[in-house]
């Protein structure tokens, strides 16, 4: 069921080129085995937990690539985005909306290429501990043998 959520949610955020669209909604059936999604929701960019995430994620560009990892900010005060492409205000709060996440509180939701919520946690997780998640996904094992 949350898989299904999830698409749904997603259809109506990106376009075939993979950037956030309120107008140009797309099937992600195409992409979604392509990529895994990390949500960060925070009220500010100025919130610490998010913060020392933020500079984790440009630490560790390599292993996000690596793991096709998309990184979501999703800020209420600030602007939101997807790497580096900015989020509509509109798309920000459908994000929150669907997610069930709540005003003010920080929040980290992985996605895997499936879909499916993999982790939700209300306090900093460092990335060490996300990478370790995916990698025990049994896609990611298959990735890591491939290389």
């Amino acid at each position: 069921m949350k898989y299904f959520i999830l698409l749904a949610l997603f259809v109506g955020m990106w376009t075939a080129n993979g950037l956030a669209n309120d107008l140009n909604p797309v099937d992600l059936s195409a992409d979604k085995w392509k990529n895994r999604l990390l949500i960060l929701f925070a009220s500010s960019e100025e919130e610490e937990a998010y913060l020392t995430l933020k500079k984790e994620i440009v630490l560790q560009g390599k292993e996000i690539r690596d793991r096709d990892l998309l990184i979501f900010h999703v800020l209420e005060k600030g602007e939101s985005r997807l790497g580096t492409e900015r989020l509509r205000s509109g798309q920000a709060l459908s994000l929150k909306k669907h997610l069930s996440v709540p005003p003010g509180q920080f929040v980290i939701i992985l996605v895997g290429k499936d879909g499916g919520e993999k982790l939700r946690q209300d306090r900093l997780v460092e990335l060490k501990e996300v990478f370790r998640i995916i990698d025990a996904m049994p896609m990611r094992q298959q990735e890591m043998k491939k290389k």
